[in-house]
């Protein structure tokens, strides 16, 4: 006979549809972090830096709370927070990825200078070309780093909401 741990969930609100609102939720969160950055202190000189994680994970851990409490019961466990915490980031990546495009592209032509000068003062990169540094720095490559980036950081952050919000215990059961 051996004790097992359990954990039963209902999740009575549409999880997927969860994934995409609070995808937007973050999506548009960056954005409009990185506007106001721009318009009042100073603009971005990287796709990810430590204000737009942080800024990831306040709206992550608000979705995710929102969802929660918007449950019937208004218990998570920790694998269905964890998955729409994560399921959110990527999607809010996504939306975050486009905007750097069109941010580098169109809205502050300075951006893919100042990505240059970053890639430019990096040792490993001190061997290559003005040439083959630019191309490194364009606004393609940029939204990509910046989709990759924050995808990466979101399965750390949806660790830690997942941890913070989690709130249904397993029950023992016996094995015979």
């Amino acid at each position: 006979m051996r004790l097992t741990k359990i954990y039963q969930s209902k999740m009575y609100g549409n999880y997927w549809s969860g994934i995409v609102i609070f995808g937007l939720l973050i999506g548009f969160g960056l954005i409009i972090e990185v506007l106001l950055r721009s318009l009042f202190t100073t603009p971005i000189s990287q796709p990810v830096s430590l204000i737009e994680i942080i800024t990831q994970l306040v709206f992550m851990f608000i979705g995710v709370y929102v969802f929660k409490i918007n449950l019937e019961e208004k218990k998570i466990t920790f694998k269905k927070s964890y998955m729409l915490g994560l399921g959110s980031g990527i999607v809010g990546s996504i939306i975050y990825g486009m905007f750097l495009y069109v941010y580098a592209l169109y809205l502050d032509k300075d951006f893919i200078q100042r990505c240059y000068e970053i890639q430019r003062n990096i040792k490993s990169n001190s061997t290559l070309t003005d040439q083959q540094v630019m191309d490194m720095a364009t606004p393609s490559l940029i939204a990509f780093s910046g989709i990759l980036l924050s995808s990466v950081v979101s399965i750390l952050l949806a660790l830690i909401v997942a941890i913070l919000l989690r709130n249904e215990k397993g029950q023992l059961i016996k094995n015979t």
